[in-house]
């Protein structure tokens, strides 16, 4: 018989062993429950948005959701930390870390059943109607109107800055042309587009039968548009009727009644503050389109008036005003008596507009303030200094946030955190579009629909929508059309700052040394400049952004506090950083990491820990090879290592990529791939086959002998969009003849020497910019010009020291799309001939010591689109000629607005001399 204490040991080994078991089994099932539940809130705060909730109590219910819901989140994020930390085995360590996160589940259950005692669970959609406010479309008021109604009342002499616009459109409103026609103005909030609607309105209203200036903003409902406009239609009419009273009111009665009586009339009807195309759509259908009649709308809603874009609607974006008319709006408001800013004010003046940045509104409103003020300097410090909180509901300046707060209201469930994160950024900071769209991606801002479409064409989507609806400023163009660079308007970006701290989304510190970051729920922490300090225990922040910090690190970040193991996203673009910071590789859940212009040298191996990784940055760096370890990052999307030396422009490769230790195996959710050094490895070139979703690849320090390998691996890459190939060294003949059926490329680098030109570039039907670098084509055997000049949609074609031909011959007819023509170092050319209906979109002529060039093209005063001419380090005799004073040629080039000329100088510097 078994002795009783070995029984009683046995029977508590066993419930030991069980609860073991149990454990990681009712973990993950409390997991699953949790991602279920996280669902289902998320399908409630996007309808509990699109009702706009305004009732406080409901507010205040619906944060204590959003807050249940960052529980969750921080229990899935720990969940994943530990299984990353710990691995599968049945440790003390890992036991302890279930038990934990099991207590967690059970609190946040708890929180949920306390939550919605009273109420139905996350309000189905049968029952939504009684718990949550109508639409803001039916029921919405907005009680401060001084903003919308002061614009009415203005009078000509106190409007600044619309003087082109208004002659345009009322050049438009009177044309003769028979043809009914539609003008949307299009602008922010504050930026004058009822001022200059009603402007126009006044000034050609008496050459129509009749006129209606209906307001048709958010607090009003069709029915009550329709009225409005029937009313006023007819008090203005010669025949002075009166609007009918119908038993049936309706909106297809009113609808009929208004294109009655519209029907033999000419009209002009103003629809101010148009926010839902609906509201346009119900309106046109009461419209006859005969007559010569015309119609403006007013909207922030630029994506609205471009889908609506054809023959007889367009569509006049408003632009800020220049300094010079900000400067003179500014000046008249806040020294109303001789409009003249004293010495004394004028550098806080200038501050001022540079905040305002040529709005209107802003100029208006803080100038009316200061005109209060006197001429007193300290109380324009205190203005300046205290801008944010006078914006605020409470300030003097709450008539600037109303109106432009009502745009990030508007916006749709799924932009609001992608425009709160474009305000982490510091004010004046333009922000890349591609960065911003790979930080959205790691915020899960961007998620996969049943469209199909790719994280970053959704992005690109969601960006432009954020543009169109004048909620975010394009900085810099690309040559596509597609945005480089953009920002957040200053005053805009100072009334969201105060939105990210109550939606606990960001906590930005502007400027300061040190700082203390004390509320746990903050998701963010964004450091425009200084250094990160104290932190509370049980931070529950998800990302790090630091763009200037004021103190050298030394071998590591102070990111080793447990409160940011949970980091998602780490930007650490410009630290004074020498060594790759050590603590990075616990943030075992991190999927951004931004080392970009540091002086970090080296990766260490343990990068292959953070499994989650999908951006890599670490452009401007001085890392120059990757460990093997780097293949083991599967979820890698974005992978940029490369830094541009440029000493001197004269150098064949400006571009140091880097080299891969050991065996390689890409990830092959790759995207972005800059710039891998070959360097006779074959291997890594034929590990590249595998890229099916690569976008763009940058490759370098090929020889000939790998031409071959290399034109087969990019025929297998269906979705490369851009090519940047790059030869060992400048005698180094690139070899690209083999590619019979290369991807859809839109830009395509090749640097190095090329034999004959690959005839396979004249398939690229989406080819946007071509660059050929020191190719030196012998004119004997290939002429690129004749195999480009038919590409559709060729915008930028650069060719430096790519052909050493005596002539370039530009025929009748070709290159129908071409913007930037770039021409440099070609050591033979003698003259360039652009014959008649050659490049008529040309934009921009760039010539680079080109010594042998005689003159300036023939054939360049047809090109009527032609704005600049850059030329650089030219024989003083071919610049001489172009001169403005005395030129022989200047005849033949005084149509284009910009002629400049740049001589290098000692110690990198150019003379500039515009001609």
């Amino acid at each position: 018989m078994t002795d009783p204490c070995v029984q009683f040991a046995l029977a508590k080994l066993d419930a030991f062993l069980k609860r073991e078991l149990l454990l990681p089994k009712k973990v993950d099932t409390g997991i699953r429950t949790l991602r279920s539940e996280l669902d289902s809130i998320a399908a409630f705060l996007r309808k509990a948005h699109q009702r706009a909730v305004q009732d406080e109590q409901i507010l205040d219910w619906v944060r204590k959701v959003q807050d249940a819901a960052d529980d969750i989140i921080d229990i899935l994020d720990l969940f994943d930390h530990h299984k990353a930390e710990n691995g599968r085995a049945l440790s003390v360590t890992r036991r302890r870390a279930y038990q934990s996160i099991a207590d967690q589940i059970n609190d946040v259950k708890s929180i949920l059943e306390d939550i919605n005692k009273g109420r139905e669970r996350y309000l189905p959609a049968n029952s939504s109607q009684a718990a949550l406010p109508p639409s803001p479309t039916t029921n919405r008021v907005y009680s401060h109107l001084h903003p919308r109604i002061a614009p009415l009342f203005l009078a000509d002499a106190d409007v600044v800055g619309f003087e082109e616009d208004k002659d345009m459109l009322m050049a438009w409103a009177l044309d003769m042309v028979d043809e009914h026609k539609v003008m949307f103005v299009v602008g922010m909030g504050g930026s004058g587009k009822t001022t200059l609607a009603k402007q126009v309105f006044d000034a050609v209203k008496q050459d129509f039968g009749c006129s209606a200036w209906i307001s048709v903003s958010k607090s009003r409902n069709d029915l009550e548009i329709l009225r409005n406009m029937l009313d006023q239609l007819c008090r203005c009419s010669s025949r002075a009727e009166t609007a009918p009273t119908p038993l049936q009111q309706s909106s297809h009665f009113y609808i009929n009644l208004i294109r009655e009586y519209l029907l033999d009339k000419r009209y002009v009807i103003v629809l101010d503050d148009l926010w839902v195309d609906d509201v346009w759509k119900s309106i046109k259908l009461a419209l006859p389109t005969s007559n010569r009649s015309r119609i403006i709308i007013t909207t922030r809603r630029g994506d609205i008036a471009y889908s609506l874009k054809d023959g007889s609607v367009d569509v006049h974006p408003i632009q800020h005003l220049s300094l010079e008319k900000a400067e003179e709006l500014f000046h008249r408001i806040a020294f109303p008596g001789f409009h003249i800013c004293p010495p004394a004010l004028a550098t806080l003046s200038n501050e001022m507009l540079r905040k305002c940045e040529g709005l209107p509104l802003a100029i208006t409103e803080i100038g009316h303030l200061l005109s209060t003020k006197g001429e007193r300097e300290p109380e324009w410090k205190k203005l300046r200094d205290g801008l944010a909180s006078e914006l605020r509901s409470n300030g003097h300046l709450v008539n600037i946030a109303r109106v432009l707060i009502l745009s990030y209201n508007d916006l749709p469930y799924h932009l609001k955190n992608c425009f709160l994160l474009m305000n982490t950024f510091p004010p004046n900071h333009p922000i890349q579009r591609t960065k911003l769209i790979r930080l959205w991606i790691a915020e899960d801002f961007i998620t996969e629909g049943n469209n199909g479409k790719e994280l970053e064409d959704l992005g690109e989507e969601y960006l432009n929508e954020l543009i169109q609806r004048n909620l975010v400023q394009v900085w810099q163009m690309d040559i596509d059309g597609r945005p480089r660079t953009c920002h957040v308007q200053n005053i805009m970006h100072e009334i969201v700052l105060s939105q990210l701290q109550d939606e606990k989304f960001c906590e930005v510190y502007p400027e300061q040394r040190t700082f203390a970051v004390s509320n746990e729920r903050i998701r963010r922490i964004s450091i425009h400049k200084g250094d990160l300090g104290q932190l509370c225990p049980n931070l529950r922040a998800r990302a790090l952004l630091i763009f200037d910090s004021l103190d050298p690190y030394q071998h590591s970040i102070p990111i080793g506090y447990s409160s940011l193991k949970m980091l998602r996203e780490l930007h650490l673009e410009g630290a004074n950083l020498d060594m790759f910071p050590a603590d990075i590789e616990e943030l075992l859940l991190l999927r951004y990491l931004c080392l970009r212009n540091t002086g970090i040298r080296s990766i260490p191996k343990s990068i292959g820990k953070l499994k989650h990784l999908e951006t890599l940055d670490l452009k401007q760096t001085l890392v120059r090879t990757l460990p093997k370890e780097i293949c083991h990052l599967s979820k890698l999307r974005y992978l940029l290592v490369y830094r541009y030396d440029i000493e001197h422009y004269v150098a064949f490769n400006t571009i140091k990529g880097f080299e891969v230790a050991g065996e390689i195996t890409w990830s092959a959710n790759l995207r972005k791939l800059l710039f891998v050094q070959v360097n006779k490895n074959h291997k890594i070139i034929v590990a590249m086959r595998g890229l099916r979703e690569l976008r763009r690849l940058g490759i370098m320090g090929l020889r000939k002998e790998d031409g071959r390998i290399l034109s087969e691996t990019i025929q297998m890459l269906p979705n490369l969009h851009s090519l940047n190939v790059a030869a060992e060294n400048e005698a180094e003949v690139l070899d690209m003849q083999k590619i019979s059926h290369p991807p859809r490329l839109q830009r395509l680098y090749l640097n190095g020497r090329l034999e004959r030109m690959p005839i396979w570039i004249s398939k690229l039907r989406d080819l946007v910019r071509l660059r050929l670098k020191g190719s030196r084509l012998d004119q004997r055997f290939s002429n690129p010009i004749n195999i480009l000049q038919d590409l559709p949609n060729l915008l930028e074609l650069q060719l430096l020291d790519a052909y050493n031909g005596e002539q370039l011959d530009f025929n009748a007819g070709k290159f129908q799309k071409l913007k930037i023509l770039e021409l440099e170092l070609l050591r033979q050319l003698k003259m360039v001939i652009m014959e008649r209906d050659s490049l008529p979109c040309l934009q921009t002529l760039i010539i680079r010591r080109c010594g042998q060039l005689r003159q300036i093209p023939v054939g360049i005063d047809d090109l009527s689109q032609l704005k600049e001419i850059h030329l650089y380090d030219m024989p003083e005799n071919f610049v001489s000629m172009l001169e403005k004073n005395g030129g022989s040629l200047y005849h033949l080039v005084h149509h284009v607005p910009l002629l400049r000329s740049y001589d290098a100088q000692n110690g990198g510097r150019w003379d500039v001399k515009d001609l």
